[in-house]
C-alpha cells in the first residue's frame, strides 16, 4: 500500500502507545447462535474484504476495489491490482472458512512528530485477523487457564502470560518464526513475530482469537501495544444496544506489559 494511506500521526514503540479517538468501531456475529462482539481498531488498519454473506460477483469487486486502494489508480498497475485482488481473494476465502470474521492490513509510521513537521523514519506493515472458534467453555477463567498451560506446555514456542481485560479473562501468546525460501541464487531467509490473544466467550462455548503477524520484528514492543489497547475495547453482548460505539479509546494500563 502506498505511504499515503498511513496516518500521519506519530506512533512510539513502547507499551502504553494510545488508541487515538478516531479509531474505527467493528461490530460483528459469530456462528448461528447470534452471539456478537465488538471491537475497536487503530485508523492505520485497512480491512481486507472476507466474502462473507456476498456472492462471488460482489466479492470479486469488493477485491477490485481493495485492490485499488492499495496501489492506486495508475494505469500501468492494472496487472498488479488484478494478480493483488486474486492472491488476497483466494486468502481470504481460506480464512473465512476457518473462522476468520475480520482480517486488516496494518501500516503505522515509525518515528517523526505529530504535526507532520519531521517525516517518519520508516513505515512499519503487520496484517491482523480476528477469528471465532468453538471451545468447550464451562467457565471463561477455567478456559483460559486452561488454554495457557496449553500453549505452554504444549510444545507452543514463545511466551505465554493469562491477563485479565475489561471483557474477562485471555491469554497472550507471543512467538516467532523463520521462513527459508529456496531461490535459484541461493536462500533467502525472513523472521516473522506474531502476538495473539485467546479470549473465551463469558456465555457460550467459542473462542475469539486475535493475531498481530509482522515481518518488522523490530516493532514487537509497538505492536504488542498495539494490540493491547485494542484488545481493551472487546465487548460482548447479543442485543444492538450492547453493540453501540463507544468512541475513542485514550491512554490506560494494559496487562501486557
Amino acid at each position: 500500500m502506498t505511504a499515503a494511506h498511513g496516518s500521519t500521526s506519530s506512533a512510539e514503540p513502547e507499551f502504553a502507545a494510545p488508541v487515538q479517538a478516531d479509531a474505527e468501531t467493528t461490530g460483528t456475529e459469530s456462528g448461528d447462535t447470534g452471539a456478537a462482539f465488538r471491537f475497536q481498531v487503530q485508523p492505520e488498519f485497512h480491512p481486507v474484504p472476507l466474502g462473507i454473506g456476498v456472492d462471488e460477483e460482489t466479492f470479486g469487486e469488493q477485491m477490485r476495489v481493495f485492490a485499488r486502494g492499495f496501489w492506486g489508480d495508475r494505469e500501468d498497475l492494472e496487472p498488479i491490482r488484478r494478480f493483488t485482488a486474486a492472491m488476497y481473494g483466494v486468502n481470504s476465502q481460506q480464512l473465512a472458512a476457518e473462522g476468520t470474521v475480520y482480517q486488516a492490513l496494518g501500516i503505522f509510521p515509525i518515528g517523526g512528530t505529530a504535526d507532520g513537521s519531521q517525516p517518519p523514519e520508516r513505515v512499519s506493515r503487520c496484517t491482523l485477523t480476528i477469528g471465532v472458534r468453538d471451545l468447550d467453555n464451562p467457565d471463561p477463567y477455567l478456559a483460559a487457564a486452561g488454554i495457557a498451560e496449553t500453549l505452554d506446555k504444549g510444545g507452543a514456542t514463545g511466551e505465554v502470560q493469562l491477563v485479565t481485560l475489561p471483557a474477562g479473562p485471555a491469554v497472550v501468546h507471543v512467538a516467532g518464526s523463520r521462513a527459508v525460501w529456496e531461490l535459484p541464487n541461493g536462500e533467502q531467509e525472513r523472521f516473522l513475530v506474531r502476538v495473539e490473544l485467546w479470549m473465551p466467550f463469558p456465555e457460550e462455548d467459542r473462542l475469539l482469537l486475535l493475531c498481530l503477524s509482522t515481518a518488522d520484528v523490530q516493532d514487537l514492543f509497538h505492536y504488542q501495544a498495539v494490540l493491547a489497547d485494542m484488545a481493551d475495547t472487546i465487548t460482548f453482548g447479543d442485543a444492538e444496544e450492547d453493540l453501540a460505539p463507544t468512541g475513542g479509546v485514550g491512554a490506560q494500563a494494559h496487562p501486557f506489559g
